[in-house]
Order: structure tokens, then C-alpha cells, then sequence
């Protein structure tokens, strides 16, 4: 079984890779014409939405697009378009801690990204009831019309499964709160709700409607539990979780309904089975890991023991156990670990399954016969949600959060969960007192500092944008921050602070250097002094910044640890902001990096003749995220580099790196290190020779992610 579940697994991955766009189709104008699938999202000005069907140049492709359009019309869920598009393989940040943004669009059957090219489109066909998603669109309207704000974006998430209009605010306040599940469906609101279709069930059969004598209860009720889940799956458009939670229940109460008795550990193994089965990179998701070993803490806590009416047995266990088995999970996918997280579940799980979501089904019933009706009822569940967010508001300032818990390497992770076995072992065993001692290699993690004069610089991939870490034995520096995406979204958000989370013995960075201004270069600097409060922040010149800042060209060279930091000058001010740019030479031992912000050919220049061979670096940030304009033929004589790191976006519409800039690279023998290709780049130096850097991509990738191309 082993070996099947292995090549099954493999057969499953060489599907997915065959099924990917045609590199050769990349970047260039393709006609299509596909249908639109699940709920487009409109916001700022474009859309974003998934399409299925596709035909490109009469040839149908297998999966779907991931598509943004500008100035988007009045789209809806089963129309059939015919579009000018561009299109690329599907790419994320490959780098430690960022998420699989790759391995989550294989998951959605996404073989391409891209965006509408221009308005030469047309409306082909609208499958207006033949669509599920048209019935979720037509709620969504529903809702958007009479109601605006948190309470819309609150009722889409409950009933439709669609978190994307929560406000950040909103959902740092679950996420402090330990509440955030509460807001996706998963196999906790598809049980919740199955329960409610036993009680209806049992008052059916108490009213006399459901004839015991001809119909057991137990059946009737699992097949009306079954019935009322899988109307909620149909409302959440069978999402991924959702359908995770349908197979588990499916197989629970299947049990039941063929008068099988089945133990729970068989159930939860016969469902864990078909999960994986469907989806063999389920494993990849931190929901399936959440879900599975929730379920069974919860079986190794209660399987076996006896019913008991002591409200800490029946209620509060429940909510320490899952708590103590999922801290660890938690702490090593960067989630908060709020030790005040299992009071507040006890009371916002049952007042947000078993009243809130019921009462909005029953509104949106009842809306169907009268409006006015159904609005009453879900005004009522509106009411009791804005009571429950004022709640987790107010509780939020009362939480207590543990200290940034260390990320757990495999075998601390491994340890820690043997501990959360032991610590929930029955305590007659005796054995809770080893737990502490699993969990110390996670808690106290060992620190390997740098030695001294020694520096290590990562250029992390945060695409079309700059961002490098330098760290020596005690310090810690950020040039660049990467871009803000949106409001909702950042290069720091999304990579840099995961990277700072999982790297040991950095509590927060002291100093962060912005080269100039560009949104590319500073974009994440209010996410990072969110994260990192008590930063010093060098800049290149004065400007609409949060804090006090110091110019980086007056500032003197200083050490850290034996190694020696400079800001480089060109002499005189430049009328260009690229030009301006903080440019950062570290010394340590006998090697050199160079980081050049934007700066072109004539501020190089200027560095040329004021240092001169001075200059000269082993490994060379290249300046412009190798734009034509910089890297010229002398500057690079002077550097002199082994290694040229190039941080870029995979198919970015500049064009970077320029094809010039890598012939001149290529006639000073460096080796060029691009982003792109190689993920986050790991640089260490001041040792007696310079060893080769770690790349992220090309090192740790799974088998879903982008490969470079031949």
C-alpha cells in the first residue's frame, strides 16, 4: 500500500506538470475564449477571476486561467468570453516561510496566470442557469445590496466561503483572537451544521412528521445532516476544505446509514484515504494538517471515555486540547498563538455555528418567499455578529500572546508534537512530565551565531523589487522592502517577515536602509515597522516617512561584529532619485558585496573615478533589477564580481533583466543569479574562501513549482 500510495502520488505529479501552459506561449498576445468560473472579484479599478473551459487558437487546454482585467465590465460566473490575453506559467516567492502560492494554484487546477491585453472582447454566451456559481453570485448581490461594510464581508465569508472583502483590520482581530477558522469554511462549520440537521431531524420525529416505526431516527437524521451539509458545501461553491469536510462526514455517517460500526480511528484513517486520494498535494495545505490532527487529538482525548456533565469535561477540554495539538502547527506556519484563544472559541464556536450561520440560512429562506422577512432574520444574525466582533475587539486587548515562538525545524517539530501526545495522554500513564522535555529543542531553540567578521546577505525573491538581509554574529540590516501590491498585500507581508520569523537569533532588525523612494524599494516599510516597532531607518533623502530618519550619505562607516559597513557617495548631488540612491559596500575578511539600489551608467561613473578599484566586490547586487541603463562596462571592470544577484519578477513587462546587461556581465566572468530562476539567494562571506550561495528554488522547491527553463 505504501508503494501505491508513492506511485500514485508520482502518476498524480506528472499529470499536473503536463497540463502546464506551454512555456513557448509566454508573454505573447493569445486570443481565447473561456467561461468564467466561481465569484469574480472587482475591486480598485479591475477584476480578478478564474476561467474554465479554455480554448486557445481552437485547441481546448485542460484547467483553468487566473486572469486580471482592467476596466472589466459588468461580469458574472458562466459567461463565455472571447479575450485578448497574456499569460505565464503560475509563479510565487520561493523563499523560506513565504507561502506556496504555485502549489496552491496547481491545487485550483491553475495551469497559467495573466491579464486581459486590451478591449477588443466579446460577450460569446451566458450559461445563466446551468452555473452554481451563478446562484453564489445572485446571494453575493443579495447581500452587497442591503448590506455594506464588515457585516457584508462577515455574511459572504459564512455563507459563500468568500473572505476576500474582509478588511485587514478585521481579520488581524481573528487572526489575534485565534478566530480566523470561524471565517472559512471547513469541516468545523460543515459538522456544526450537520448537527443542526440532527436536531431538526429529532423535532421532526418528535412532531410526528417522520413515521420512527417505518424510519429509524439514526438514519433519517444522518441523511438530513447530510442533506443540510451538503447545501452548505453547494453555498461555498465546494471549495477545497469544504469538500475535505464533506468526505470526512460522508464517511462518518455512511457508517450509520449501512449499519456498520466502524471505530473512529477507522473513520478518521478511511477519510484521510479519500482526501488524498482526490487531492494527492493536499498535504501541502496547512488546513489539511490543521483539521486532521485536531480530529485526532480530540479521538485520543475522548475515544473511550465516559459521558460526563462537568462543563470543563464537555467543554473547555475540548477547545485546551485542540489548542495544545495545534500551538505547534501554528507556530510553524507564522500564525499567532494566543493563550486566551481556547475561552474565546468556547463561546464564538457555538454562537457562530450553531446560532449565527442558521439563522442566516434560515434569512436567506425565507428571503425567497419575502424579502422583508428573510432581511429581519439576518438582521438579527447581523446584530449578534457585530456584538461578537466589538467582543474579539475588546478581547483583543486583553490577549495574551506569547512571545514570537521559534519556527520548528523538522526534528523540534516531530519532538514537540511526541509531547502533545504525551502531555494528552490519560494521566493515570504518568508520563506528562517527559512532555516538557519534548518541547524544549522548540521553545529553546539552539542558536548558531555567525562567527565574527563573518556576514551573511540574502537577496530575497520578492519579484519586481528589492529587498536584502544582511546579518553578522549580533546584527541585523534590511536594504529595501520590496513593493506594496495593494493595500491588502506586500513584498514584506508576504516574504520578508516570514523569512525574519524563521531565522534564528534575529528578534528584529536594527537598522532598515530605503536606497530612494520608488514603491518597488520602500513598499514595505509600514508593514516592517508594524512588525519591528524600534527599527532605525536610513534613507536617501528626506521624505513623507513614519519617523525620524538619517541621510545614508552623511552617515560615517561603523562595524558590526568585524565587519565593516560604508555608504559609497558619488561626490554630488543628482538630479535623478535613481542616482540618489543609498549605495552599501560590507567588507568581511577579504571579501566584498555591493548593493546599488537603482542608480545608472552615470552616477557608476562617478562611483568609478572617486573610489576606483576600491570598488571591487565579490558578489554585486546589480543595480535596476538589471536594466539597460545601469551596469556599464567600466563600473563592472572596477567590481570586478563572482557573483551577479539580479532581483527581478518572473515575466516582468520590463523586460529585466536586459540581454545587454548579461552580456556585460558575462565578459567580467561573473555568474549571474536571478531571482526568478533561483529564489531567495543566501550569500556567506568573510570565511577563508567564498563558498557557493543557497538557492532557495533550486534547493528546497517541490516537485509543483516553476523550474527553470533550459
Amino acid at each position: 500500500m505504501v508503494l501505491f500510495g508513492f506511485a500514485y502520488g508520482g502518476f498524480h505529479g506528472l499529470m499536473l506538470l503536463d497540463r502546464l501552459f506551454p512555456a513557448d506561449l509566454e508573454g505573447i498576445d493569445l486570443q481565447i475564449n473561456a467561461e468564467i468560473d466561481e465569484l469574480p472579484l472587482k475591486r480598485e479599478g479591475y477584476a480578478s477571476m478564474l476561467m474554465r473551459d479554455v480554448v486557445i487558437g481552437g485547441l481546448p487546454y485542460p484547467g483553468r486561467l487566473r486572469l486580471s482585467w482592467h476596466g472589466a465590465p459588468d461580469i458574472k460566473p458562466g459567461q463565455r468570453w472571447d479575450l485578448t490575453v497574456r499569460l505565464k506559467r503560475p509563479s510565487g516567492f520561493s523563499s523560506p516561510g513565504a507561502m506556496d502560492y504555485e502549489g496552491w494554484l496547481l491545487r485550483q487546477q491553475v495551469i497559467a496566470t495573466g491579464y486581459v491585453r486590451d478591449e477588443n472582447f466579446q460577450l460569446l454566451q451566458d450559461n445563466e442557469w446551468t452555473r452554481v456559481d451563478r446562484w453564489r453570485w445572485k446571494l453575493a448581490g443579495f447581500i452587497e445590496r442591503n448590506y455594506a461594510g464588515d457585516r457584508a464581508a462577515i455574511f459572504k465569508a459564512l455563507l459563500l466561503g468568500d473572505k476576500r472583502n474582509l478588511s485587514p483590520q478585521l481579520w488581524d482581530t481573528f487572526s489575534q483572537t485565534g478566530t480566523t477558522h470561524l471565517l472559512v469554511i471547513s469541516g468545523l462549520h460543515i459538522g456544526l451544521i450537520a448537527l443542526v440537521g440532527w436536531w431538526f431531524a429529532r423535532l421532526l420525529a418528535i412532531s410526528g412528521v417522520i413515521p420512527l416505526e417505518t424510519w429509524p431516527l439514526p438514519k433519517v437524521g444522518a441523511l438530513i445532516s447530510l442533506g443540510f451539509a451538503l447545501f452548505y458545501a453547494f453555498l461555498a461553491g465546494f471549495s477545497i476544505p469544504a469538500q475535505r469536510a464533506l468526505v470526512m462526514l460522508v464517511v462518518a455517517l455512511g457508517g450509520i446509514l449501512l449499519d456498520l460500526k466502524i471505530k473512529p480511528f477507522t473513520l478518521l484513517l478511511v477519510a484521510l484515504t479519500v482526501v488524498v486520494l482526490l487531492d494527492p498535494l493536499a498535504f501541502i495545505s496547512h488546513g489539511f494538517w490543521y483539521s486532521f490532527v485536531a480530529v485526532s487529538a480530540l479521538l485520543y482525548v475522548f475515544s473511550g471515555a465516559q459521558s460526563t456533565r462537568r462543563v470543563s469535561e464537555r467543554f473547555v477540554r475540548p477547545q485546551v486540547t485542540v489548542f495544545i495539538a495545534l500551538a505547534p502547527l501554528l507556530a510553524l506556519n507564522l500564525q499567532p498563538v494566543s493563550v486566551l484563544s481556547p475561552l474565546v472559541n468556547l463561546v464564538s464556536i457555538p454562537l457562530v455555528g450553531l446560532l449565527v450561520v442558521p439563522l442566516l440560512f434560515a434569512g436567506v429562506a425565507l428571503s425567497v418567499v419575502s424579502t422583508s422577512l428573510g432581511l429581519i432574520v439576518m438582521e438579527f444574525a447581523g446584530v449578534i455578529l457585530d456584538v461578537w466582533v466589538s467582543a474579539l475587539q475588546w478581547s483583543e486587548a486583553l490577549t495574551i500572546d506569547l512571545p514570537p515562538l521559534a519556527v520548528p525545524n523538522g526534528f523540534a517539530l516531530i519532538l514537540a508534537m511526541a509531547g502533545v501526545v504525551l502531555f494528552l495522554t490519560h494521566s493515570g500513564l504518568r508520563f506528562r512530565w517527559l512532555a516538557l522535555a519534548c518541547f524544549l529543542p522548540w521553545l529553546v531553540p539552539a542558536n548558531n551565531p555567525l562567527p565574527d567578521g563573518v556576514a551573511e546577505i540574502t537577496v530575497l525573491d520578492v519579484g519586481q523589487g528589492l529587498a536584502v538581509l544582511v546579518c553578522t554574529r549580533n546584527h541585523c540590516l534590511i536594504y529595501d522592502t520590496g513593493d506594496r501590491f495593494s493595500d491588502r498585500f506586500t513584498a514584506a507581508d508576504a516574504v520578508i517577515v516570514p523569512y525574519l520569523r524563521h531565522h534564528p537569533g534575529i528578534s528584529h532588525p536594527d537598522v532598515i536602509v530605503i536606497s530612494h523612494n520608488d514603491r518597488d524599494h520602500r513598499g514595505g516599510l509600514e508593514t516592517l515597522l508594524n512588525a519591528f516597532p524600534f527599527s532605525q531607518l536610513s534613507v536617501s533623502e528626506a521624505d513623507d516617512y513614519p519617523l525620524p530618519v538619517s541621510l545614508c550619505h552623511d552617515q560615517d562607516e561603523w562595524f558590526w561584529d568585524g565587519v565593516r559597513f560604508r555608504f559609497l557617495s558619488t561626490g554630488e548631488r543628482l538630479s535623478s532619485r535613481n542616482d540618489r540612491s543609498c549605495v552599501l559596500q560590507i567588507q568581511a575578511g577579504g571579501h566584498s558585496v555591493l548593493l546599488t539600489g537603482d542608480i545608472s551608467t552615470r552616477a557608476e561613473q562617478r562611483l568609478v573615478r572617486r573610489y576606483g578599484d576600491k570598488l571591487a566586490s565579490q558578489v554585486l547586487v546589480v543595480a535596476h533589477h538589471g536594466s539597460a541603463g545601469s551596469s556599464g562596462n567600466a563600473f563592472l571592470s572596477q567590481v570586478n564580481p563572482t557573483y551577479a544577484s539580479i532581483s527581478a519578477g518572473y515575466r516582468n513587462r520590463f523586460g529585466h533583466p536586459s540581454s545587454r546587461v548579461r552580456e556585460r556581465l558575462g565578459l567580467v566572468g561573473a555568474e549571474i543569479l536571478e531571482t526568478p530562476v533561483t529564489g531567495t539567494q543566501v550569500f556567506r562571506v568573510g570565511g577563508e574562501s567564498l563558498p557557493p550561495p543557497y538557492c532557495h528554488r533550486l534547493q528546497k522547491a517541490g516537485y509543483w513549482s516553476r523550474k527553470p527553463l533550459s
